[in-house]
């Protein structure tokens, strides 16, 4: 990843994070990551543990942000899940996968599109 691409993807984490906080969430962890993947944030939603995907748009692109995650990304993703509830011990917890897209419209305006269980680990 290039030095660009990592400041755009932190200025996304940065805004994912400040939005959810202001929505009640509770952040535990930011880009943990395991030998096969890689979670943006993980958070505290009331009983659920959130596991969130962020994508940060200069622009809304064509399509939808969930289309942007492929399964490979996904499969990576659920990994890092799993081995950060084995390395935190955590068990019967209800779980679940967010994805917050970040993009601007023409006009300058930042909008923040927040997709609950975006998708679901089998």
């Amino acid at each position: 990843m290039g030095a660009e691409s990592k400041r755009i993807g932190n200025q996304g984490e940065n805004a994912a994070e400040r939005y959810l906080t202001q929505k009640g969430f509770e952040i535990l962890s930011r880009n943990f990551r395991s030998m096969q993947g890689e979670v943006d944030l993980v958070a505290r939603d009331g009983e659920f543990l959130v596991f969130v995907e962020v994508k940060n748009y200069s622009f809304r692109s064509l399509g939808s942000p969930l289309g942007a995650i492929r399964k490979s990304k996904k499969e990576s993703i659920i990994h890092a899940a799993q081995t950060y509830l084995y390395k935190n011990g955590v068990k019967n917890t209800n779980c679940r996968f967010d994805v917050i897209a970040i993009y601007r419209k023409y006009s300058g305006q930042t909008v923040i599109d927040h997709i609950q269980d975006a998708f679901y680990a089998r």
